[in-house]
């Protein structure tokens, strides 16, 4: 910051200080809080459906390099779940992929979004994990999938650990990008 912004700002605070809190208008006031409280406390299910919007499209692009379900939409050869498979077997793959599936989305909107939103959703992120899992197995299904059960469960485990992983990463490099 430059001296000349340093000096206005400084002024601008010092008039800040001056200006009687009394004068102005309730309205105002409540209008004023309200916004911030919003700011600071943001609404899980928006944050929800913010990611959301990230999830769909990398979770779609994460299936060129990590078939799931036998889903290959973009006819790429080699998968990351055939990496899974034989470091990790069935049960390896399983996880590997749903890990690799929700924790990519959830990374990926996390960037996005502002440390408020970030700890909005750590306070609801089993629960929006989980959903976020659920949508995506829904959508594996909706265009062909075959699913058992056993597979499902290793994979939303799979989901619901890459998705608390992700969550976490991305509060660590959102809190210290703030304090640098």
């Amino acid at each position: 910051m430059n001296n000349q912004n340093n000096n206005e700002w400084l002024n601008d605070y010092e008039d800040f200080l001056k200006f009687e809190v009394s004068s102005v208008p309730q309205d105002v006031t409540n209008k004023v809080y309200s916004k911030i409280k919003m700011l600071l406390n943001p609404n899980a299910s928006k944050v929800f459906f913010k990611i959301l919007g990230f999830h769909l499209i990398t979770g779609f692009l994460s299936l060129s390099v990590c078939h799931q379900f036998g889903m290959n939409p973009f006819n790429t050869e080699y998968s990351l779940a055939d990496w899974f498979m034989k470091h990790g077997g069935y049960y390896g793959c399983m996880i590997g992929c749903g890990v690799s599936f929700v924790s990519l989305g959830l990374f990926t909107a996390g960037l996005f979004l502002s440390i408020e939103e970030v700890n909005a959703l750590r306070r609801t992120q089993i629960r929006q994990n989980l959903v976020l899992g659920f949508i995506s197995l829904v959508f594996f299904v909706v265009f062909g999938a075959e699913l058992a059960i056993g597979m499902v469960s290793l994979w939303m485990f799979g989901s619901l650990v890459g998705g608390l992983v992700a969550i976490e990463v991305v509060a660590l490099l959102k809190t210290d990008s703030k304090t640098v």
